[in-house]
């Protein structure tokens, strides 16, 4: 009875999560990254497509300037995805224009950060990964925001360079993303990442991570 007490205790102070996967290798949740994965993907292209539709009765040309600034900031990196290449530096011209017009004290961190994202996409999608890099890490130049404070820098980029195996790369992106995204959550993210990484586990670069690496066993 009582090595059978002692049992049940030590199974208490285990990990909840402990043991769901074998590891980072493990199929099954492989594919749960993978289906996780598709859902952003998907998202992301219903959202710009629903900006382009709202295009159509409200024209870019007819916006005032501060509907014009949250239409850029919502999608030029949507636009360097799914857009073709003169579009979506059109839209990059636009967005830098409208952050040159503007008095230096309202000049906002995220347009740099956003537009390097955005040509990083572009680079990419024309199948150039170093130049890819070199403008993901020039996106982190930043004296960064409000909202790249409290949301942290953007995440789809990393997704793709890291299942190409540019592990070092997204490395350098976190670290020098803690200059302006360092709460104390943003921290348990990257120290997640980091790890995550490590072991060459896949990765959706999002909140979920933090459950995942429990279920993981790291």
């Amino acid at each position: 009875m009582k090595f059978t007490i002692i049992v049940f205790l030590v199974l208490l102070s285990l990990p909840a999560f402990a043991g769901k996967y074998s590891g980072c290798e493990d199929p099954q949740y492989k594919a749960y990254v993978a289906k996780r994965l598709a859902f952003y993907e998907k998202s992301y292209k219903e959202h710009y497509d629903k900006a382009l539709n709202e295009l159509d009765d409200s024209p870019y040309e007819n916006m005032g300037l501060s509907e014009k600034r949250r239409f850029l900031n919502s999608n030029i990196v949507l636009s360097a995805r799914f857009d073709s290449k003169e579009v979506a530096l059109k839209n990059i011209n636009r967005i830098e224009l409208i952050q040159e017009d503007m008095p230096f004290y309202i000049k906002s961190g995220d347009i740099p950060h956003l537009v390097n994202i955005a040509r990083g996409w572009i680079a990419l999608n024309e199948g150039d990964e170093e130049a890819a890099i070199g403008y993901l890490l020039d996106s982190t130049n930043t004296n960064g925001s409000p909202v790249l404070g409290s949301f942290g820098p953007d995440k789809t980029l990393i997704r793709v360079l890291y299942q190409q195996g540019h592990n070092d790369a997204v490395l350098e992106y976190l670290k020098s993303s803690e200059l302006f995204w360092n709460t104390e959550s943003a921290k348990s993210y990257i120290e997640v990442w980091r790890k995550m990484i490590k072991n060459n586990c896949a990765i959706q670069f999002q909140f979920y991570d933090t459950t995942s690496i429990k279920e993981l066993g790291l």
